[in-house]
């Protein structure tokens, strides 16, 4: 059955706090008249780790990143750390530089809405899988041009870029477009996420909306519009680098960017955002699985989790669970057909409460998304669904990461952690939205039922109509 044409805007890295503020300031008129007027806004969660890329696999896959074995940006193929010199370089995976296509071939999961509606057009985006040719537009742009504004700050000119091809594109006989403003991200990695320059790329995305709709109210069908963010951002104050923490305990540790050939390596940072690290306990070893709970170095954990730059860290239990632990309490986390299980060992280190629990997913997302860790428990559930996801997994607290000074550009804000600021983000859309608590991962499936496409078995996401219907909301 046919369905309604969709825009798909993904602002990257936008805070919802920020976005509200500029809609009740007038900042934002074309999204306020265009899509929230019609429809409404809310602020939903983004997934763990909360990074570009690893972020948009909700939007395009409608799945966690460790249902589709992405545990993040970087990650650690433990049979190819083995090898000579070039599988130990492919092994030390890396979607920020020369390896950024490879998250098209890493990813294990089922079909895209690119695949689901051939007649799909995106810009600007790093997953390609599944478009047409010549449907994947502005990707050598995003190669040139942000690499140049990752080092001198001109995301404004890429941003530009991808705003003048959408309005060029309103005209097309597309069915799905997908739309990517890296801008407000890499601004706010450079300055702080409230900086005049990074609240001047909203203001400038705002007014590409606007030329897009005229474009597209004289070309004939007006699409629903759909705007979310990947993940937010904070200041970082404290630059603890783990893989420094780990070689001063005599792990030498194998990591990015010159490490990834280190001899004798006892141990592997892998880093997204820069506020969470997988980490990887004897990573020549030839391991095929994960190590779990009884076999970690519990000093090395111990030492780990006393860092006041870490706000929690997680492993597997040995059982099937996660367990989830700070330097003063411990818990057990399980996914039983589709509840969540919480269990405090001693203390509560997700702020659940100190008594044990079970409960419904979508109700545990409404319990936690007002607080400092929305959705925590199911995203750590996710991730290590992940084979490839590390032995030990840090989130970082508010104002710290996990990367030295010395990176170029030095990071001046960032995400990735579980953290409010990192995970709550915007979702506005043209159409009514559930009362339900929303997930990004809810859009890609909400999005397929308005272009009339039917939506695949074994997704993540809820669809808008189920939601507001209160079915399938334990899934």
């Amino acid at each position: 059955m046919a369905g309604r044409k969709v825009c798909f805007v993904l602002v990257d890295g936008a805070r919802a706090d920020v976005v509200r503020d500029l809609l009740e300031r007038g900042d934002l008129p074309n999204l306020a008249c265009h899509v929230v007027e019609p429809g409404g806004l809310t602020v939903g969660t983004s997934v763990f780790p909360s990074t570009t890329g690893v972020a948009y696999l909700p939007f395009l896959y409608g799945v966690y990143p460790g249902t589709a074995n992405i545990p993040g940006i970087r990650w650690l193929d433990r049979a190819g750390a083995t090898g000579d010199w070039r599988a130990q370089w492919r092994a030390a995976r890396s979607y920020c530089g020369v390896q950024a296509g490879w998250l098209n071939r890493d990813l294990e999961t089922g079909p895209s809405i690119f695949e689901l509606v051939p007649e799909s057009v995106a810009l600007c985006t790093p997953l390609t899988r599944g478009l047409r040719a010549g449907a994947g537009r502005l990707t050598a742009a995003r190669a040139l041009l942000g690499s140049l504004a990752h080092y001198v700050g001109t995301y404004q000119v890429l941003d530009d870029a991808v705003g003048d091809a959408w309005v060029h594109a309103a005209a097309e006989p597309w069915r799905f477009l997908f739309v990517v403003f890296p801008g407000p991200d890499g601004l706010t990695h450079l300055l702080d996420p409230f900086h005049p320059r990074v609240l001047a790329a909203y203001r400038a995305i705002d007014a590409a909306l606007g030329r897009f709709m005229a474009r597209a109210a004289r070309s004939g069908e007006v699409p629903a519009i759909f705007v979310a963010a990947d993940h937010g951002g904070s200041v970082m104050r404290e630059h603890s680098d783990i893989a420094l923490e780990l070689e001063a305990l005599g792990w030498r540790t194998l990591r990015h960017p010159v490490h990834v050939w280190r001899r004798k390596a006892r141990a592997a940072t892998m880093v997204s955002g820069n506020a969470s690290v997988q980490i990887y306990f004897e990573p020549r070893s030839g391991r095929a699985t994960a190590l779990a709970e009884p076999d970690l170095p519990a000093d090395v954990v111990a030492h780990l989790l006393a860092l006041p730059a870490v706000r929690l860290a997680a492993w597997r239990d040995g059982t099937g669970g996660v367990t989830v632990a700070t330097s003063a309490a411990r818990a057990r986390l399980r996914d039983v057909n589709g509840r969540v299980r919480y269990e405090p060992a001693n203390g509560d280190p997700l702020g659940l409460g100190p008594e044990a629990l079970t409960a419904d997913d979508r109700d545990l997302l409404g319990r936690t998304l007002s607080g400092e860790l929305p959705d925590a428990p199911r995203q750590l559930l996710q991730l290590f669904r992940s084979q490839r996801a590390g032995d030990l997994v840090l989130a970082a607290r508010n104002g710290s990461d996990f990367r030295g000074p010395w990176e170029i550009p030095e990071h001046k804000s960032g995400h990735g952690s579980l953290i409010a600021e990192h995970m709550a983000v915007p979702i506005a859309a043209s159409v009514p939205l559930p009362e339900a608590p929303l997930r990004t991962v809810d859009l890609m499936p909400t999005m397929l039922e308005l272009l009339g496409v039917p939506v695949p078995p074994g997704l993540d996401g809820v669809p808008f109509s189920r939601l507001a219907q209160g079915v399938g909301v334990g899934a």
